[in-house]
């Protein structure tokens, strides 16, 4: 059985939970006082998220922005660079996240782990736990197509 690692985070409502196991299947836990639990299952590419244990359809376009429609409201996590990302609600900025290099090493299985965020006014407790959610699953930014490749062949020769 995968031990459970957790950690505390501060977050603009006080602080948050972040629990999650390693393997062999990552799932990652998002909790806080007021606020909506969110689980994801981390994957850049094809990760899925719920809330209080109802599915919150995700997407993905293109340019890797990730999109989750949780009712009236549409969260959109846009990759600026390779290690920054914007998070929006229904068109309006409501954070910033600035990822670190360890997110990309091979044997990584949660993208945002190690993700910075600052928030911004306006935002509410259901904002928080989703946004916090989409950028530990999804990832702060986008590795690019050299750098997949390169922790490709790294990952495949070790």
């Amino acid at each position: 059985m995968p031990k459970l690692q957790q950690r505390v985070v501060d977050g603009p409502f006080g602080p948050m939970q972040i629990s999650h196991d390693r393997r062999p299947s990552v799932v990652a836990r998002v909790q806080g006082a007021g606020m909506p639990t969110v689980t994801v299952v981390p994957d850049r590419d094809h990760g899925a998220m719920n809330i209080n244990g109802h599915n919150i359809p995700t997407s993905r376009t293109r340019n890797r922005t990730r999109t989750a429609v949780v009712g009236d409201r549409s969260y959109e996590l846009r990759p600026l660079s390779l290690r920054r990302a914007e998070l929006r609600r229904n068109g309006t900025l409501i954070a910033h996240a600035r990822g670190s290099f360890r997110s990309y090493a091979p044997g990584s299985t949660i993208p945002g782990l190690d993700a910075g965020i600052t928030w911004s006014q306006g935002i509410d407790p259901t904002d928080v736990a989703i946004g916090q959610a989409m950028i530990l699953g999804f990832g702060a930014g986008a590795p690019g197509v050299i750098l997949r490749t390169v922790f490709f062949w790294v990952d495949n020769l070790t």
